[in-house]
């Protein structure tokens, strides 16, 4: 038996014509100009440092530092996370109308090597005490496993700061008062709830801000590289900087240490493990429920008998992640 041939071409990707082509490209190239003229991107260019740059790479930070130039990269993901960020605050806003939203706030930081003035927009604040930032992600499997990352902390303590000494928050509140918010929803819409992680302000991790800063500066005073904290492959998808400071780091494999790697492993592992169960699970539940039909008045169970048939395609290359233990 063969498949017909008009249910393969049916099922071929359709190309554009040229004049869906065009189109496709001028609103694709539209979303990139709006990423790149945002306010924050107009900051980089800019070569001033803000509050959400802040713990993130701070070779990057020195390179913007010193003035030069940073590439532009595709900003697609950025752009619908900012989007749906706003959405998420606007219906936020509607909810809670005491809310205050994308007010400006300044933080200095006292270094050795100077004092530093940057400025911020927090997502959210509610005078009654808490200051939350919205954050997008594919997927909440990572973030209910590792938290918030280095420049999220040390962005939502600074936020939270800089909003008390600006009197955001009623009166009366003290730091010790504050608590400090990232909220987290999944942008491909597969879980239907959102993820918060809420702690105390803390005003150390301030203080570990501005050491982080301090030590940016003192390598531009210096004429030094600074660090490059982020894996090589998250600095190719988000820094235009990446091909040139990355681009000579040897691809030896060594000790994977970023905790959003080590989290994502872990799952794997899990989920194979699940997989495994689930399969000896689904084995032993048809042997128990052979030839039978009916129903268990929440479900209906039956056996649907599947034509067989010969079926011939060609399977593309692809990559297949091994994970296992090391011996």
């Amino acid at each position: 038996m063969t498949m017909d041939l008009s249910l393969i071409e049916q099922m071929a990707p359709r190309p554009m014509t040229v004049e869906e082509d065009r189109l496709a490209e001028e609103f694709y190239t539209a979303v990139q100009r709006a990423t790149n003229e945002t306010e924050r991107s107009l900051q980089s260019s800019a070569h001033r440092v803000g509050v959400s740059d802040l713990g993130f790479c701070s070779e990057r930070v020195r390179r913007h530092i010193a003035g030069e130039a940073e590439p532009v990269v595709d900003h697609l993901p950025a752009f619908i996370g900012t989007a749906l960020g706003d959405h998420i605050e606007e219906a936020v806003m509607e909810a809670f109308p005491g809310m205050i939203r994308q007010s400006e706030v300044t933080i200095t930081l006292y270094g050795d090597s100077g004092t530093f003035n940057l400025v911020g927009h927090p997502d959210l604040i509610d005078p009654k005490g808490r200051l939350i930032d919205v954050k997008t992600s594919d997927g909440l499997g990572k973030v209910r496993r590792t938290g918030p990352s280095q420049q999220q902390q040390f962005q939502r303590h600074c936020y939270a700061k800089a909003a008390w000494l600006e009197h955001l928050f009623d009166d009366g509140l003290t730091l010790d008062d504050i608590t400090v918010s990232n909220i987290w929803f999944d942008r491909s819409a597969r879980e239907r709830e959102a993820y918060v992680h809420t702690e105390p302000f803390d005003q150390r991790m301030v203080d570990a801000a501005t050491l982080w800063l301090d030590d940016v500066v003192y390598a531009f005073k210096n004429g030094e590289h600074a660090r490059k904290e982020p894996p090589r492959e998250m600095c190719y998808a988000a820094c235009g900087f990446a091909p040139d400071c990355r681009g000579g780091d040897p691809d030896t494999q060594g000790l994977i240490t970023d905790n959003e790697q080590l989290a994502a492993i872990a799952m794997m592992r899990q989920a194979v493990e699940l997989e495994r169960s689930a399969r000896k699970m689904k084995d032993e539940a048809k042997a128990a429920l052979k030839g039978v039909h009916g129903s268990t008045g929440e479900y209906a169970v039956k056996w649907i008998k599947i034509g067989g048939g010969y079926v011939s395609y060609e399977r593309p290359p692809y990559e297949r992640l091994d994970i296992r233990p090391v011996r």
